[in-house]
């Protein structure tokens, strides 16, 4: 049935993907794929192969509209959908998707840009959305006589011309701004309202020595599983802002929530990381309100700005508070702690949901999985409080999603309770006026912050008011070759301030031995600062720092730099001195740096050495805080870049490291690295580049080591090359590195009918639903489930490689002929190779198809293929591919692995321009292996042999019939297949119609157990015997931009007929 949107159809291919196979949310891997004339697709390890959906529901049309535009004289692009899809084997369903762009002159004072999206499709699948929600994207921008804006639809709002109310929010609403001037003054004006449709995050941690990640991103109250707003974040490696890309700096899954290092980027435990970003909140309807006006004269700038967040309480969205919730709010004023409530709510039986029945011991109670349906039954949800802080435990079952067993009171790790999320307000109001002096400036911040952490209770408002203040001022000097310009600054934070992104720079934490930026005690700063510069060629700065939090804490830090270059040399150096004290402990931090390069022809000599010595001591005990530490690092370094073709970076360092045993610093251990990275060649047929660091650790005392191995390697290699006058075109990449491997829980919810991509089959008979039940469906009325992953994850310490590799040849090219032959053959290869290895004691896995034992995940990918084209639709024509799966998937506390090796083989021949025959063959070999479900143990082999004939009757109607035999045999089993189908198509079309309709018959002669995981697949959905499908498309153009869709798709197998219709139509732009 595949061939229902295939062949001469004039119309769309729809193909079902598959959304559960884990990707990068921004993560393409660089290898082209091959010319095939057979879709071909990598299904999730855990899935079976099936054929594509048989229905048509949702279609890709491109349409060309040459006619008269239906927007007038705006560009416009896209195109509207509107459908429904029902059926008597299921509920009906309705589809809609909206992908839209607009541009142009709406008059010749105002133009228009626009972009809509909107799809209510499940777009979460394998993240942690476990609710279909809507996803669209709408913005419109008018431009009004070049000097205003208005913004409609989704916003991306920030600002950093406050110092005190810096930002960066999403928001779904309106923006206006604008700008105008009178003698000389200019005055703009920038306003916003809307809904917030995110929640901001800072998150702080120190690298894990060699791992490249992934490292999860939490809430801001510490939810383990958020989905990020996609571009929203940014990432720091101490102090330095990073780049997105899989060859840049990191990539990051937007839906898990998880970043991951490239090998351009290696982690290190001296790397302390800074992440800020916008994470999707439902919990209640947010408005968003902000505003700026800025007005600047000759010398005087002024400017005022708000911003006003608000959550409406009495608008909660994904939550359902009861009177008793709302209670347990007010009671808690702003104490986090006490915003918790029971979680086990009545409930009918419902086998979609894992169900608890509460058993009464005394004037105590717990907890107890049922699926009883006599029980008294509750939905319970549980909240992890940490180890040996709750009552409940994860207990390892094959149910469909978590299940929890009581273990006792404070020996588990969860509590039958949910967070109750409190409503918030955060107002924060700014003002600044700088005035300039000659070569100088002074100027002066003011904000007042109004921020209220429960909207149900009054208990705390007291808290809620904070107000923030900073003056600062600067002025240069000249002396014949000396520039000096020296600087103050003084700036006080009331405790009750909100701070709403951050106010200093990413390190000022780290800078000053704070655990926050600001920890909600009032903050007195002052700097002071000098800078010197003589002729360009030599600086030398120093700078001041007293920070006061009243009797808690007070710092001294002084900064000094210094610069010289000439011709030859660059000398640079970097000192800073940090003296705390405060109530708990005091502590000094001292950094430096310092290096010195030397020019040469072809490149430069530099050597340098950096440390950085920390103690912090505790005043009541004496003793030393365990996150003391100290380490020096020298090196040498050489450079090389004699061309535009050839470029070489190596550097050799020595680290050691020290840190607290025995109440005083002693070593930890040496590190020699090794870095080199290399653009070796680049032409404009061959590119080389190789990039490669590693590090060996020294251990004076073995005992300190962990059980795993600390040496690391990191590194790749990329090479494109085109030869033979681009007949031959070749593309590798090969990576290697350390990280963890993430090891989920996953599980199936159902949603509307035909928008799932599963199925559930009960098996066993038990009524409920496990893991090993649920399959890919063949038809779209079964797909009544997605699946989506649990709040677990476990990593695991791993070693990685990556190998891809692309190679396409044209013979024709290659040896320059014009030989009709040669002129009809194509080469292709390609093929991808992932694994992560358990770490244990290895530095590094080379061999990207190694097969080991502790093997934790594996996705590799084979496909050759040799193409023999009929360019004249007149002689032979043959292609044959050969394709090798082989996946490795841990979930579920168990490892799943399955392989597939395919060979496909067609023959064709155009007996003239309408008829033509072809002969397809299909070897195939398929294992699956689990560790927990032996049903999904098996070897099979399969063969299929298809002649096919096709004629064009017409130049309107065109028919196709085909016969197959098919023979499927499970070789460590009974089960066998002997399949024969007769199938026929007829296709029409005709001016703006086009209609295609198809029957098959199917003879099943199956033995063995059909009712179950093995039979279902051999069958593909269908039953032993008798089985007739069949299909019918009308596609009809009903002008040139609307187009109507109506199909319809039914099957019997000796049992009920089912049917399955849907209609859709269709306006592109």
């Amino acid at each position: 049935m595949c061939c229902l949107a295939c062949g001469l159809l004039q119309a769309q291919i729809f193909s079902w993907k598959n959304p559960n196979i884990p990707r990068d949310s921004v993560k393409k891997d660089s290898i082209l794929s091959a010319r095939i004339d057979k879709d071909y697709f990598t299904k999730d390890t855990l899935d079976f192969i099936k054929k594509a959906s048989q229905l048509v529901y949702d279609e890709e049309v491109l349409v060309k509209n040459t006619k008269a535009r239906i927007l007038g004289d705006l560009n416009s692009k896209g195109s509207i959908v509107r459908g429904i899809t029902f059926g008597n084997n299921q509920g009906s369903s309705v589809q809609s998707s909206m992908d839209m762009q607009i541009s142009g002159k709406l008059s010749e004072d105002v133009s228009i840009l626009a972009s809509i999206s909107d799809h209510n499709l499940p777009i979460q699948a394998d993240g942690y959305t476990q609710t279909l929600q809507e996803f669209d994207k709408i913005y419109v921008q008018l431009d009004i006589k070049k000097h205003s804006i208005i913004r409609a639809g989704h916003l991306d709002l920030d600002d950093d011309r406050t110092y005190f109310g810096r930002y960066q929010r999403r928001s779904m609403g309106l923006q206006f701004l604008t700008s105008w001037e009178h003698n000389g003054n200019k005055t703009s004006l920038d306003v916003s309202g809307g809904i917030a449709r995110s929640e901001f995050n800072r998150m702080r941690f120190q690298g894990i020595e060699g791992n490249q990640g992934p490292y999860r991103l939490l809430g801001k109250n510490g939810e383990q599983f958020i989905t990020i707003i996609s571009g929203s974040e940014q990432v720091y490696i101490d102090g330095v802002l990073m780049k997105r890309g899989e060859n840049l700096d990191y990539t990051i899954n937007y839906n898990t929530g998880e970043i991951t290092f490239t090998s351009f980027r290696p982690i290190y435990k001296q790397n302390f990381i800074t992440i800020t970003y916008n994470y999707t909140n439902r919990n209640y309807t947010r408005f968003l309100l902000t505003g700026n006006i800025q007005h600047q004269r000759e010398k005087l700038k002024l400017g005022l700005s708000w911003f006003m967040e608000n959550d409406n309480k009495n608008a909660p969205l994904s939550l359902n508070l009861s009177d008793e919730d709302k209670q347990y709010l007010i009671n808690a004023g702003n104490n986090a702690e006490m915003m918790y409530a029971p979680s086990g709510v009545k409930t009918d039986y419902d086998v979609n949901k894992i169900l608890y029945k509460k058993v009464v011991s005394g004037t105590n109670y717990h907890y107890e999985f049922s699926t009883n349906k006599e029980d008294e039954l509750y939905q319970v949800s549980f909240t992890y409080f940490g180890n040996t802080k709750g009552d409940y435990r994860i207990s390892q079952t094959t149910n469909n999603g978590r299940v929890f067993e009581y273990v006792g009171l404070g020996l588990g790790d969860y509590l039958a309770v949910r967070r109750l999320p409190a409503p918030e307000k955060s107002q924060v109001f700014s003002t600044n006026a700088e005035y300039a002096l000659e070569n100088g400036v002074i100027g002066v911040d003011a904000s007042l912050s109004n921020n209220d952490l429960n909207l149900f209770s009054s208990k705390d408002n007291k808290q809620n008011i904070g107000y923030a203040t900073r003056i600062y001022a600067n002025k240069s000097f000249t002396k014949n070759n000396w520039k000096g310009t020296p600087m103050f600054e003084y700036q006080h934070i009331d405790k009750q301030f909100k701070v709403l992104d951050r106010i200093n720079n990413v390190e000022f934490w780290r800078d000053f031995n704070l655990t926050e930026e600001f920890s909600q005690i009032t903050q007195n700063r002052f700097v002071f600062g000098f800078d010197n510069i003589w002729k360009d060629r030599t600086f030398l700065n120093y700078k001041i720092n007293y920070l006061d939090e009243k009797a808690n804490y007070k710092g001294l830090k002084n900064d000094f730099s210094f610069g010289w270059k000439n011709q030859r040399w660059i000398t640079l150096a970097n000192a800073s001195y940090l003296d705390t004290k405060s109530t708990a402990m005091n502590t000094q931090f001292i950094r430096a740096n310092t290096s010195a390069e030397l020019l040469t022809k072809k490149g430069s000599w530099s050597v340098g050495a950096a440390l950085e010595h920390n103690l912090k001591k505790y005043n009541q005990t004496g003793l030393y805080d365990v996150s003391s530490f100290s380490w020096n690092e020298v090196f040498l370094q050489k450079k090389i870049a004699d061309s535009a073709r050839t470029k070489l970076l190596t550097k050799v360092y020595l680290r050691d490291n020290d840190s607290i045993r025995d109440n005083r610093l002693q070593q930890m251990n040496n590190i020699l690295g090794i870095m080199a990275e290399s653009q070796i060649i680049k032409t404009e047929k061959t590119q080389l580049s190789a990039l490669v660091h590693y590090r060996k650790f020294f251990y004076k005392d073995q005992t300190l080591a962990n059980d795993q191995n600390q040496d690391f390697v990191v590194g790749n290699i990329m090479y494109n090359q085109q030869l033979f006058q681009n007949g031959m075109r070749l593309q590798a990449f090969y990576e290697l590195g350390n990280g963890q491997e993430a090891q989920r829980e996953f599980q199936y919810i159902k949603v509307t009918d035909g928008q799932g991509v599963y199925k559930w089959t009960d098996y066993n008979g038990d009524g409920i639903q496990q893991l090993d039940e649920f399959e890919v469906a063949e038809y779209i009325d079964q797909a009544q489930y997605i699946r989506v992953y649990t709040n677990t994850v476990k990593y695991l310490a791993s070693n990685k490689n990556k190998l891809q590799l692309a190679l396409f040849v044209n013979p024709a090219v290659i040896f320059s002929s014009e030989n009709e032959f040669l002129k009809r053959w194509n080469f292709n290869v390609s093929m991808l190779s992932q694994n992560a290895f358990m770490k244990g004691d290895r530095v590094v896995v080379l061999n990207p198809f190694a097969k080991e034992s502790d093997q934790i995940m594996k996705t590799q990918n084979i496909l050759f293929s040799a193409l023999f084209n009929s360019n004249d639709k007149s002689g032979w024509n043959a292609n044959y591919r050969y394709s090798a799966n082989d996946n490795l998937l841990n979930a579920n506390y168990s490892i799943e692995e399955r392989s597939q090796d395919s060979h496909f083989f067609n023959l064709g021949y155009w007996f003239n321009k309408n008829f033509r025959a072809d002969w397809e063959n299909q070897l195939q070999d398929i294992t699956n292996h689990s560790q927990m479900f032996s049903t999904r143990n098996y070897l099979l082999q399969n063969w299929e042999t298809k002649p096919k004939a096709t004629y064009r009757l017409t130049e309107s109607l065109q028919a196709e019939l085909f016969g197959a035999l098919r023979q499927k045999k499970r070789s460590d089993g009974d089960e066998r297949l002997k399949a024969y189908e007769l199938s026929g198509t007829l296709q029409w079309d005709h001016k703006k119609t086009s209609l295609r309709a198809n029957f098959s018959f199917i003879n099943n002669e199956f033995t063995g157990n059909s009712f179950s995981i093995v039979g279902n697949q051999m069958l593909e959905g269908l039953k032993a015997g008798k089985n007739q499908v069949w299909s019918v498309i009308l596609q009809q153009n009903l002008n040139s931009f609307l187009q109507l869709n109506v199909n319809y798709e039914g099957r019997n197998s000796g049992e009920r007929t089912i049917h399955t219709g849907s209609m859709q139509i269709r306006a592109s732009f």
